[in-house]
């Protein structure tokens, strides 16, 4: 296998560098020149003999010459510190750009536990978009709520659009309940549904055997409708 390595200088010779990658991969794709079409290391660790200044700004400096590096097609990179402030930005940034914009971001589907609940306490649904999630896991966290939060698999689409587009129906919900074994882990038969769900609620019920809740539109009102809500009042039985 064989790997280019055009050079890695900073400073004064920062924009050769930026110049020399972007160069290669415009003559690889642009020109089908197929020498230049092998991976490219960049090297962010020459930083290191700069002269004498502090460890924290050849850190600072070696963070931002290997982002560019990653913005401009380096396929390996080399670093010498180990930090996590300075290996985060790194890694959000290849995520962000190797990302597929055709596929929504997503999470892993299941039942998520919070705090410590236990066989009485409420079960939320929200779907696995990924934004959609941890918005919702942040307001959890930050009430320091004890509940379950089941995630169906949408495929990635938030609740709304997930539900105008039958990701989200009453059968996905059944089936999620069923998949994940919610029945066995609380003794209640509740299930709040988000509020942009609300449609659902009956079709819900019917296909689940399930009471149903609806809960607030955003996740922020959370903690009040549980304190409001839960356990549901005799009347809603």
């Amino acid at each position: 296998d064989i790997l280019l390595d055009p050079g890695t200088f900073f400073d004064e010779g920062l924009s050769d560098t930026i110049n020399n990658f972007t160069m290669i991969r415009r003559c690889a794709c642009g020109r089908g020149d197929e020498l230049l079409g092998f991976p490219l290391i960049g090297t962010p660790i020459t930083v290191w003999t700069s002269e004498e200044i502090s460890k924290e700004l050849i850190q600072w400096k070696e963070a931002i010459l290997a982002s560019m590096l990653i913005s401009r097609y380096a396929d390996l990179i080399i670093m010498h510190s180990l930090e996590g402030w300075v290996l985060l930005p790194q890694v959000v940034w290849r995520f962000n750009i190797y990302t597929d914009p055709r596929k929504p971001v997503s999470v892993e589907p299941g039942l998520k536990e919070f705090g410590k609940p236990d066989e009485n306490s409420p079960v939320l649904l929200t779907t696995n978009y990924a934004l959609t999630y941890f918005t919702v896991e942040s307001d959890i966290k930050s009430a320091n709520l004890d509940c379950y939060l089941l995630v169906v698999d949408t495929g990635g689409i938030s609740v709304e659009s997930s539900v105008a587009g039958r990701y989200l129906t009453a059968d996905v919900i059944a089936d999620a309940l069923t998949e994940y074994k919610v029945d066995k882990v609380v003794k209640h038969r509740y299930l709040i549904l988000p509020g942009l769900a609300a449609r659902l609620s009956g079709e819900t019920e019917d296909a689940t055997k399930w009471r149903v809740l609806v809960g607030p539109k955003d996740s922020s009102g959370i903690p009040k409708f549980l304190s409001e809500k839960w356990p549901p009042k005799e009347e809603e039985e």
